[in-house]
């Protein structure tokens, strides 16, 4: 079963106009003068000519089936998407980014933007294996039927347990919807926004997923399904050294702000970033803050995001601070 769109399926069929003659092909008239000259042969009768009469007529219906049979099997073959859920639960933010140069090769899938640990499904009934490498880190492969698909950078913390879902070993059987992972940052994204690198392949052709994501079901999160509450998402809090650059209180809600030298999170993982961070902080524990001093600071646990694994501005809260020297 073919997905691609076929081309214009109007190029194959041939069309025919009715004339004193009987029907005749679009190609015998240009599209801005009169039909050209027709043969000197007598008209179709059946009283007079029955044997050339049937013999054109049969060719006519022959040539007009065919062409109505191609045109049927085009629209099918458009009509049959490869898959139609989206693969990621609760929606995504994308563009159209298949193609684009990305490290001296191109963009061979569409990167659907979402906070770390958010499930992911099989977007067709197939089977699935889970690979690790460099560049992809954590990448689950499904196969269905009629296409295959690859999910990479999986994961949170780069083990396979944040990468595939409980139960799921290489090779198990999936249903459509199933959540076999999890949105991550592993490979070479760990810089990156969380996401999910998101592969359609038909055969040997990697084409781009952008039309069918477009029209795909969006899953909503399903809290009677062990599945969908990911162990990525518990809360993780991030232990910062540095120093202090500037602190305030405004009311009962503070700013501080800390020029980091290391960062590292409770889940076991570094954050490679430094430099200015700005956290939310009660004016009690700021009362004790000075700027220029070197400290060690605790946040409050909260789930993972990938605003926060960006270390945008005040999504972190400061829970301890501890002076070092």
């Amino acid at each position: 079963m073919s997905h691609t769109f076929p081309a214009n399926i109007e190029g194959r069929i041939p069309r025919y106009r009715r004339t004193r003659g009987g029907l005749r092909h679009s190609s015998q008239f240009s599209h801005n003068a009169s039909p050209v000259r027709q043969s000197d042969t007598t008209p179709c009768n059946l009283q007079r000519e029955p044997g050339v009469c049937r013999s054109s007529s049969m060719r006519i219906a022959l040539l007009i089936s065919v062409g109505l049979l191609l045109a049927t099997s085009g629209t099918a073959a458009a009509a049959t998407p490869p898959f139609d859920l989206f693969p990621v639960v609760g929606g995504a933010h994308y563009t159209d980014d298949f193609g684009d140069a990305r490290g001296g090769s191109n963009h061979e899938g569409n990167d659907l933007l979402s906070p770390c640990g958010t499930p992911v499904v099989a977007v067709v009934a197939g089977t699935v294996r889970l690979d690790y490498g460099d560049r992809s880190g954590w990448m689950v492969t499904l196969t269905g039927k009629d296409s295959w698909y690859r999910y990479i950078h999986m994961g949170v913390t780069g083990d396979a347990s944040s990468a595939f879902a409980k139960g799921l070993k290489n090779g198990s059987a999936v249903k459509a919807g199933q959540v076999i992972s999890y949105v991550g940052r592993t490979g070479d994204a760990t810089s990156a926004p969380c996401h999910l690198h998101f592969e359609l392949h038909l055969g040997d052709r990697v084409v781009t997923p952008y039309a069918w994501l477009q029209a795909a079901t969006i899953l909503q999160p399903d809290p009677t399904d062990p599945a969908m509450m990911s162990a990525t998402n518990s809360a993780v809090s991030l232990t910062i050294k540095g120093k202090v650059v500037w602190a305030v209180s405004t009311g009962t809600d503070g700013r501080l702000l800390i020029r980091a030298r290391s960062i590292k999170a409770s889940d076991g993982s570094t954050i490679s970033r430094t430099g200015i961070i700005v956290l939310k902080a009660d004016s009690t524990t700021l009362a004790t803050i000075r700027a220029g001093q070197t400290m060690t600071l605790v946040t409050a646990a909260v789930p993972l995001t990938s605003e926060r694994l960006d270390l945008k501005p005040l999504t972190w809260s400061l829970a301890t601070a501890t002076r070092t020297r």
